[in-house]
């Protein structure tokens, strides 16, 4: 009897804990309608102003400059917009960041307004930042561990789900919401942040 085949795609699966949150922090799409006015007068400025150009300028240059301007805005903004957002059992993943779920403490949604107070005035030089300029709300978590980080900020589209989703993992270890932070006042005290 043959021995059956195991699909190496479904055992990379398997031990890939399953996400409870998943965002992909892409740009907006209205970026991406912004883009062939950059690429237009770009291909313009090459073709017709260029120095060596503009004696012999050809369709075939203006279409060539006109596809590179374009391919190179592309990449720019896919990679501008590759940073996802993940929670599942083993903690969360902002960007290239981790922090494991054993060090997820309280979390709280910051609608926009809350966001810009506490990015600006309130924001401790100890705290990791995972923001992108066209996401305004955010979450922030404390972290629960002697790491050097007393806090992470994360933007998202849906903060009330991340919110949600962290609660779920922490839920899960067993351990109750409360922080063990030593400073002297309350990461999640509003007035704590003017």
């Amino acid at each position: 009897m043959a021995a059956p085949k195991s699909d190496p795609a479904a055992s990379a699966n398997a031990s890939t804990p399953s996400p409870v949150f998943l965002e992909h922090r892409t740009v907006p799409w209205l970026w991406w309608v912004i883009a062939p006015a950059i690429a237009v007068p770009s291909t313009e400025a090459v073709v017709v102003l260029g120095p060596e150009m503009s004696h012999h300028p050809t369709a075939f240059l203006a279409v060539t400059c006109l596809v590179a301007t374009v391919a190179v805005i592309a990449v720019f903004l896919l990679l501008l917009g590759r940073s996802d957002v993940r929670v599942d059992s083993t903690g969360l993943q902002a960007g290239p960041a981790r922090l494991a779920a054993a060090n997820i403490g309280r979390s709280r949604a910051l609608d926009p307004a809350a966001s810009r107070r506490l990015l600006g005035p309130g924001l401790r030089a100890d705290a990791r930042l995972s923001l992108r300029p066209w996401i305004k709300s955010a979450v922030q978590i404390e972290v629960r561990s002697d790491l050097d980080t007393p806090y992470w900020v994360v933007a998202t589209r849906r903060p009330g789900q991340l919110v949600a989703a962290l609660g779920v993992v922490r839920d899960a270890l067993g351990e109750p919401a409360t922080g063990q932070g030593e400073s002297e006042h309350d990461l999640f005290d509003p007035e704590a942040e003017r």
